[in-house]
C-alpha cells in the first residue's frame, strides 16, 4: 500500500526514479528508513508498468550463512561475522553485472539496498577497473541516500521496537535490534570525526547533517541523490511486503562454494583485518570538506541552554510558527523576511563573532540543544535566529556550503525551534 502522499515532494523524487533509471541503490545504515522508501518505490514503478527485481543486504547475505560457514564465522552479538561480509562483496558486483545483461529490456527495475557502513555491500560503491564500472558511472544508475530528521528517526527507532517484539514478517525477526541501530550511528560518527567533518563528542547522538555529509563523502564516486525526509510515514503493513517481485539476486550454492573456497586459501585473519579497515581510503587519506564562508555566529555564551518553559506572547508564536510553516523550497528572500519579522516580535539581540569551522562543528552546537531550567529561552531563540539567518545569507551566490545543504539546515533549525512553539 502507499504511504507516501501523491502530492509530496518524496513522491516527486521516487516517481522520477521509478521511471527513468536502470539501478536505484539506496544507501545508508538500518533504521534509516530505507526498506520503507524501497517497498513505496517498487510500487511506483510498477504502476508505471516496470518489471521490479530486488538486491538487499539480508537476503544476499543468506545463502553465505549456511549451518556449516556459521559455525566457523558465526553472527556475534547481532552483527554478521566479517568474512560473510566480504564473501558477499565479493559475490555482489558479478551478481549485478549478470542481472544486467540477463534483463536487457529497459521495463527491467533493479532497486538495491547498501548499508555500506562496515563493508556491507560496499564493493558496489569503490571504482572497480571491471565491465560494470562504466554502467555503475552511467545516467543509468543512481544511489539514493534518505536521511530522516530528529523525528523521523526517532520514529523509526520506536517502530524496530515493536516489529522486534512482535514481528509480522518473516524478516522482521532477523532485523537489527535498536542497539545494533546506536552501535551503527556511533561508527557513523566515529568516521566523521576521524575525518575531520566533525568534533562532536564520540557519544553525540543521531545528528541527520552528520549522517548526510560521511554518506556523500563515501558515495563521493557515484551519482547520489539525498532525500531529507522530515515527515513521519505509517505503513499500513510490514515494509518487507512486496508483490510480484521478480527476483531477488542471490549467489547460488556452487558461487557459495567458490567464493569461500577462493577467500580461505589465503589468510582469514587478514581478511577480517580488511573488513574492519573498510573505511580506510577514506579515513586516512581525508579529503577535508572546504570549510566554507565565515559565518557571524552567536557567541557560545550567548546561547545558553533554553529554559524548560519560555513564555511566549500570540505575536512571537505567530511568526515562529511563520517561519516553520514555509515550504522547503522558499526562496532565501522570502524565508529572510519571516525570520526578520520573528526577530523583531522577540526583540532580542544576540552577540556575534565570525567563525570560520566547519559547518558540523557550527551546528553541532547551535541547533541540537536541549532546555534546562534557569537559562533566558527568549535569549536563546533570538540567536538561534540570527545564526540560521547568517548561514542562508553565506549560502546565497557562490558562496555555498559544501555538506549541509539548505533542507538539512532547515531540519536542524525546526528541530531546535519546533521545541518553543
Amino acid at each position: 500500500m502507499l504511504v507516501i502522499p501523491i502530492s509530496s515532494t518524496l513522491y516527486q523524487h521516487l516517481h522520477q526514479l521509478a521511471q527513468n533509471k536502470r539501478m536505484v541503490f539506496m544507501a545508508g545504515l538500518q533504521g534509516t528508513g530505507k526498506s520503507l522508501l524501497i517497498q513505496q518505490l517498487a510500487l511506483i514503478a510498477q504502476e508505471a508498468g516496470r518489471t521490479v527485481h530486488l538486491l538487499q543486504w539480508l537476503t544476499a547475505r543468506q545463502p553465505f550463512e549456511t549451518a556449516e560457514i556459521l559455525a566457523r564465522y558465526p553472527e556475534i552479538d547481532g552483527v554478521t561475522h566479517p568474512v560473510i561480509r566480504k564473501t558477499t562483496g565479493m559475490w555482489v558486483r558479478g551478481a549485478v553485472a549478470r542481472w544486467h545483461e540477463q534483463y536487457p529490456d529497459p521495463r527491467h527495475l533493479l532497486i538495491g539496498e547498501l548499508p555500506v557502513i562496515g563493508n556491507r555491500l560496499l564493493e558496489l560503491t569503490q571504482p572497480e577497473a571491471d565491465g560494470l564500472e562504466r554502467l555503475l558511472t552511467s545516467e543509468q544508475v543512481q544511489f539514493v541516500l534518505p536521511v530522516p530528521s530528529w523525528e523521523v528517526r526517532a520514529a523509526i527507532e520506536d517502530a524496530r521496537a515493536r516489529t522486534l517484539a512482535d514481528p509480522q514478517h518473516e524478516r522482521e525477526k532477523r532485523d537489527a535490534s535498536p542497539a545494533v541501530l546506536q552501535a551503527l550511528w556511533q561508527e557513523v560518527n566515529g568516521l566523521a570525526r576521524q575525518m575531520g567533518l566533525t568534533k562532536a563528542s564520540p557519544t553525540t547522538p543521531y545528528n541527520p547533517y552528520i549522517y548526510g555529509g560521511v554518506f556523500q563523502a563515501l558515495l563521493q564516486h557515484r551519482h547520489l541523490q539525498t532525500l531529507l525526509v522530515d515527515e513521519v510515514l505509517h505503513p499500513k503493513q510490514s515494509v518487507y511486503e512486496l508483490a510480484q517481485i521478480a527476483s531477488e539476486l542471490q549467489a547460488t550454492p556452487a558461487e557459495v562454494a567458490a567464493i569461500m573456497a577462493q577467500l580461505e586459501q589465503g589468510d582469514v585473519a587478514e581478511v577480517e583485518t580488511a573488513v574492519s579497515h573498510w573505511h580506510y581510503p577514506l579515513t586516512q587519506n581525508p579529503q577535508l570538506p572546504d570549510p566554507g564562508p565565515e559565518l557571524p555566529l552567536p557567541l557560545p555564551e550567548m546561547l545558553p541552554h533554553a529554559e524548560a518553559k519560555t513564555v511566549l506572547t500570540a505575536e512571537q508564536r505567530a511568526a515562529l510558527q511563520a517561519v516553520l510553516g514555509l515550504p522547503l523550497q522558499a526562496g532565501v528572500g522570502e524565508v529572510l523576511t519571516a525570520v526578520d519579522h520573528a526577530l523583531h516580535t522577540l526583540t532580542t539581540t544576540a552577540a556575534t563573532t565570525a567563525a570560520n569551522v566547519h559547518k558540523f562543528d557550527v551546528y553541532d552546537g547551535y541547533f541540537n540543544v536541549q532546555r534546562r531550567d534557569g537559562d533566558p529561552g527568549l535569549l536563546f531563540l533570538g540567536g538561534l535566529l540570527q545564526a540560521y539567518r547568517n548561514a542562508l545569507q553565506n549560502l546565497e551566490g557562490d558562496s555555498t556550503l559544501t555538506v549541509i545543504e539548505k533542507p538539512m539546515l532547515r531540519i536542524a533549525f525546526e528541530a531546535a525551534v519546533g521545541m518553543f512553539v
